[in-house]
Order: structure tokens, then C-alpha cells, then sequence
């Protein structure tokens, strides 16, 4: 089907690609977006540390199961035999 319009046939234009290498990524691709820094603040971090001790403190009052602490001394003693 004929319309007797012109068609453009070239691809658009590309947008100008830097040559920096800071404007490009480990496999030489252009970024397209900026990664920005996230960082908690100190109240936040205050807070998620507090959670962590209170959820995990009874995993550590439990101590170390005695085969491993037995485990732990025989390797100790391997590695200052062999130093």
C-alpha cells in the first residue's frame, strides 16, 4: 500500500555518549543513571543493633556446643604443632 508520503528511514538520533571512562560502566556501556549513596542515621542504626542483640541473645548465651569447643582445641593444638 502506497500513501505517497515520504518515510523516514533513519534511526533516530542517538544522545551523545561521553567518552570518560567515569560516564561508563565496567563493560564500557554508558550509565544511564547515577547509583546514590544510602545511609542510615545513627538513631536507626542505634535502633536495628538494639533488635539484633535482643532477638539473638539467647543464641549466644548458649555457648558453644561441646564437640565443637573439642573440635576448636584439637585444631588449636594442630596449628601450634605445626608452627
Amino acid at each position: 500500500m502506497t500513501t505517497g508520503k515520504p518515510v523516514n528511514m533513519e534511526p533516530p538520533p542517538a544522545e551523545a555518549e561521553s567518552d570518560k571512562p567515569e560516564d561508563r560502566d565496567a563493560m564500557d556501556k554508558p550509565l544511564t543513571q547515577q547509583r546514590r549513596e544510602v545511609r542510615l542515621g545513627r538513631e536507626v542504626q542505634a535502633r536495628i543493633g538494639q533488635q539484633l542483640r535482643a532477638m539473638y541473645d539467647d543464641v549466644v548465651k548458649e555457648g558453644v556446643p561441646q564437640h565443637i569447643g573439642d573440635l576448636v582445641l584439637r585444631l588449636s593444638e594442630q596449628d601450634d604443632g605445626a608452627a
